[in-house]
């Protein structure tokens, strides 16, 4: 007779739950779970030992800025080691969990040493014990592996902590600024509930405590810093205390302290929930649990730190059950997973999972946490791992990573939760013909990452028939074991549908009891083709103490491989759900592709491709292989999409979308992105507004030139009179903010051909254009002529900054023509510091170029008022009004623009100056050359801008300017962007779709204050300055909330 193998289910109990299984010829034993309201473990295990805090030290377990569901923070980092030794507690004739004997008894601890779960550098599963392990195997029998008996299994699982805070350091799952439910919301904290509104997928108004209030509103996070702090400086004095002679009164006071204020934070939820005050609904009979009596100080005594640390724990469990959401657990962090996630992408709708698995049951369909009683229960393992896949988002217990997953199960085990090789095969035969999706398998053979057995059950025929499409997720096992014997995969359709996963401990290494898929290969015909071998097929996720439903309304902590594979299980149902049309082997590449790579880089024996990221695999898996398809069909690179600068503003730029493409294998994936996502500073941070700021500080400070309040500065020489003719060359400074060749000379300069018989001249430069062609002597700063910050016809301002021309001549004698062109040539470039080298500001973004041509007319009304007009034609080679596009939303080709602009200078009184001017302006398409962009409307924008200077307030040389601006502001226009979009997201079948984007906004209105006086005595001056925005967009709002300040000159 062959030897008889087992088949085990790829999970363990651990941690809070620590599972018994003692076989005997193969028969799994009922497997029992002693809970309190929360709390998943009693008996004589202790799966804590050492001194654990779970909020220990300074550290605040809801306090801070940082979001355990984004970045790089990782909430359980350090090194951590979870057991290990020669001491296995089911060898022999031992039964641990009866009789006299007990195997975490005397002076063995399964998980020993210092433990601070929470905090510090402690290992809370130090030393080398390994209470399921040694080399002995408590599952193993001679079985057949077709007719013997086949059994879940739970393997040498050894939960571990180490350096593990799950509650304390800097991370807040609940506290500061961020949401772990999305947003910058606070779960906690005023009048915002995470799952208010229509927001959540399983339907509804979701809101356990009605209404928009949440009844903890601030009070949780100071509770949760308090009773860190308490029980932290408790701990560490813990135990220094001399268990005979010692004082335990102060640690009872530190308790006491802590279970009043948390009777204040929870009491009244607790009172609405239960009718009980928190003693009564649960305190009470969780200190009686673990002989805490707070009157009797000498009763902490006995506490070990596995005795606190676990204390803690269920302390903390307890009381979030009543704070009206879905426990926050450390794999979400971990996993790069988060509720909005799921809630935006549709939570797997649509998608249906098969389970293989026994105990999937509960009462009602969902998983709720109940307070229930203390007591010895069932656990069921389906349960846990349906828990994990989609448990729903309705204000308690356990969240799923996709809640609208639909599962059909199959449970192979009979009543002594063993089964066979061929009822494994008849229900993968049933999964398959019920046309699932995902299959999650948590069942695996002792001492195998991926038993042979296992082609036996591809090769059948209902599984070859209707398999192949089919996503196929297998825990690994908990033996701890690199697998060294290659598979003969020889007769399976394919090795690219198949996921196998193992655990990491929180802080991402290998979990000590996860198998790993070392060396070897999935071979055909003796050979190991590209992608075969097991790491290939490998990834992992968390597995270690992880909450789930234990099926009876309740909640454990759980360890093994069989919760680390239905986390893969729901992000692959988040992935297929939001892009219905890939198959099994395309889902299998997205979750291998974006994993996070984890020891040595790339795929390795251990890793895998690395540690899932459900965030990661919802998102491009390589940007630089992005395309958009062009109404002819055509693949248009979209690797570095981006709208830059400009006046350009949309309207409903969060709406407007921009649908990209990226191939997975022979189909692909499409990605909307708004086109406010896509436009550099619609969306602009404190620093960046703050760069603005100092930027008009500077300007001030080093650019005005006293009571003129001009910035050119020119200074001119004669270079040549002969007659009539005068020529003069000036030069003076350029733009701070400038752009194009004045800035890269780092000065303006020209000639002047002046013929001084008839009054005409001709101006030839390089330098800032549109002050030149302007002529107005009350407009004399750079930034009254830039479209970002001055209204004197700021359509001239796009092409200043490189080579202008202008000619003028008397119309009559008050009346004066010039005719001039400026043109701009801008490489969107910036220097290294230090080195010099020169990089484009944004790859793929063309040369600005731009050039205008100036019509303008002068009158002289009177004596003191003069009247200005122009007409101003632009034209802009590669873009719209200033902004410039790469990929599918490039301006080149370009857009011209006519401009009518009007104004006024005079003279009220010798004193008293005040200078206005007003510009219309309409632009038009010429061709935008991505052949995916249009103008809908033309875009008619408007700038305005009035000052009013005064000399002689307190001398007869200071001065003050004070003005308001309206920078260039499209009033209306729209653009038409047209290209493929997915129209059946079940098929996906593609369509082409035009949106029309409209563009506008807010005006912008600025005022500015500016006063300059000579310095008495020296050569010098003083200036003060002030820049406030009084109306706009959020954008425009940022460029200067308030600027201001004041500088001081003096010259030698």
């Amino acid at each position: 007779m062959s030897m008889k193998r087992q088949l085990l289910s790829g999970a363990a109990a651990t941690a809070l739950v620590m599972s018994s299984a003692i076989f005997s010829q193969g028969a799994l034993a009922q497997e029992t779970a002693s809970q309190g309201p929360v709390r998943a473990m009693g008996g004589d295990i202790n799966p804590f030992g050492g001194d654990i805090n779970p909020f220990g030290g300074d550290i605040n377990p809801f306090g801070g800025d940082i979001n355990p569901f984004g970045g790089d923070i990782n909430p359980f980092g350090g090194d951590i080691n979870p057991f290990g030794g020669d001491i296995n507690p089911f060898g022999g004739d031992i039964n641990p969990f009866g009789g006299d004997i007990n195997p975490f008894g005397g002076d063995i601890n399964p998980f020993g040493g210092d433990i601070n779960p929470f905090g510090g550098d402690i290992n809370p599963f130090g030393g080398d014990i390994n209470p399921f392990g040694g080399d002995i195997n408590p599952f193993q029998a001679s079985q057949s592996p077709f007719y013997g008996f086949v059994s879940p299994f739970w393997g040498n699982v050894e939960p571990y902590w180490g350096d593990i805070n799950p509650f304390g350091g800097d991370i807040n799952p609940f506290g500061g600024d961020i949401n772990p439910f999305g947003g910058d919301i606070n779960p906690f904290g005023g009048d915002i509930n995470p799952f208010w509104g229509d927001l959540s997928t399983v339907g509804g108004d979701i809101n356990p405590f009605g209404g928009d209030i949440n009844p903890f509103g601030g009070d949780i996070n100071p509770f949760w810093e308090t009773a860190g702090g308490v029980w932290g400086v408790m701990n560490l004095g813990w135990d220094q205390i001399d268990p005979e002679t010692g004082d335990y009164q102060p640690i009872a006071d530190g308790l006491n302290l802590i279970f009043d204020e948390a009777e204040n934070v929870f009491g009244e939820a607790i009172q609405s929930a239960t009718g009980k005050s928190m003693n009564d609904a649960f305190l009470n009979a969780l200190l009686d649990d673990f002989g805490i009596d707070p009157a009797d100080p000498a009763s902490l005594a006995s506490m070990d730190a596995a005795d606190r640390s676990e204390f803690f724990l269920t302390f903390y469990d307890n009381l979030m059950s009543y704070t009206g959401i879905d426990h926050v657990d450390h794999w979400m962090a971990a996993a790069n997973w988060y509720p909005a996630l799921s809630q935006m992408y549709g939570g797997g709708d649509r998608v249906r999972i098969g389970l293989m698995d026994f105990s999937t049951r509960s009462g009602d369909g969902y998983f709720q946490l109940s307070q229930g009683d203390f007591g010895s229960r069932d656990f069921h393992h389906g349960a846990a791992v349906r828990s994990l896949i989609n448990a729903p988002l309705d204000g308690s217990g356990v969240m799923g990573v996709a809640q609208n997953a639909d599962l059909v199960s199959f449970d192979p085990y009979d009543d002594t939760q063993t089964t066979d090789w061929g009822t494994v095969e008849l229900g993968m035969s049933y999964l398959a013909l019920m046309q699932t999706d995902i299959v999650n398998l948590s069942m695996g053979v002792s001492g195998w990452t991926l038993a042979p057995e296992w082609e036996r059950i591809f090769t059948s025929p209902f599984v070859r028939l209707f398999g192949d499409d089919t996503l196929f997720v297998l825990a690994a096992g908990n033996d701890g074991a690199a697998q060294t014997v290659d598979v003969d995969w020889t007769g399976v359709n394919t090795v690219e549908n198949l996921l196998i996963v193992g655990s990491v401990d929180p802080g991402g290494h290998i979990s000590s009891f996860s198998n790993r898929p070392g060396e070897a290969c999935l071979t055909v015909r003796g050979s190991c083709q590209p992608g075969h071998r097991l790491m290939d097929r490998f990834l992992v996720a968390p597995g270690e103490l992880i909450l789930v439903d234990d099926g009876d309304g309740g909640v454990v902590r759980v360890s093994g491989t069989s919760f680390a594979a239905p986390l893969v299980s729901g992000a692959a149902a988040l992935v297929k759900g939001h892009w219905g049309w890939l198959e099994g082997a395309d889902l299998a590449d997205v979750l291998l592709q974006s994993a996070t790579d984890l020891g040595d880089e790339g795929v390795d024996a251990v890793y895998g491709h690395g540690l899932l990221n459900v965030a990661g695999a919802m998102a491009p898996i390589d940007a630089g292989d992005l395309y958009v398809v062009d109404r002819r069909g055509r693949q248009v690179s979209a690797s570095d999409v981006m709208i830059d600068g400009g006046r350009l503003r949309f309207r409903y730029g969060s709406s407007d979308t921009v649908v990209l493409f990226e191939n997975v294998n022979d189909t692909f994936r499409d990605f909307e992105i708004s086109v406010d996502a896509l436009t550099a500073g619609s969306s602009l941070s404190d620093n960046v507004s703050s760069i603005y700021a100092e930027t008009y500080i500077y300007e001030r400070t080093t650019g005005s030139s006293g009571a003129s309040f001009t910035d050119a500065g020119l200074m001119d020489r004669p270079v040549l009179r002969r007659g009539n003719l005068e020529v003069t060359a000036f030069a003076g400074a350029t733009d701070l903010q400038g752009r194009g060749l004045s800035r890269e000379l780092g000065f303006q300069t020209g000639l002047r051909f002046a013929d001084r018989s008839t009054g005409r001249d001709v101006m030839l430069g390089v330098g800032e254009g549109a002050l030149a062609l302007t002529g107005n002597d009350g407009f004399g700063l750079f930034s009254d002529h830039r479209p970002e910050t001055g209204g004197v016809n700021p359509v001239l301002g796009f092409a200043s900054g490189g080579v202008f021309a202008a000619s003028g001549f008397q119309l009559s004698e008050r009346a004066r023509l010039t005719v001039g062109s400026t043109m701009n040539h801008e490489e969107r470039t910036y220097l290294i510091p230090g080195t010099g080298e020169e990089r484009p500001l944004h790859d793929g973004l063309a040369a600005y170029q731009a050039m205008a041509l100036n019509v303008a007319i002068e009158h002289r009304l009177t004596d003191t008022t003069t009247l200005h007009g122009a007409v101003t034609q632009l034209h802009e080679s590669t873009g719209l009004l200033g902004a410039q596009g790469t990929g599918p939303l490039d301006f080149s080709g370009g857009a011209d623009t006519s401009a009518f602009s009007m104004g006024v200078d005079t003279e009220l009184t010798p004193r008293l100056r005040l200078s206005a001017s007003t510009t219309a302006a309409v632009t038009r398409q010429t061709a935008f050359d991505s052949g995916l962009l249009d103008l809908d409307d033309n875009i008619v924008s408007t700038a305005a801008q009035m000052s009013i200077q005064y000399s002689g307030i307190a001398g007869e040389a200071d001065a003050i300017r004070v003005s308001l601006m309206q920078p260039l502001h499209v009033e209306t226009g729209s653009l038409r962007y047209t290209a493929a979009r997915v129209t059946d997201r079940e098929t996906g079948a593609l369509g082409f779709d035009s949106q029309v984007w409209e563009l506008g906004g807010e005006r912008p209105l600025y005022t500015e204050f500016l006063y300059s006086t000579p310095l008495p005595g020296i050569q010098g001056e003083a200036s003060l300055f002030a820049r406030q925005q009084v109306a706009g967009n959020a954008f425009d709002r940022a460029r200067n909330d308030l600027a201001a300040g004041a500088s001081f000159r003096m010259r030698f």
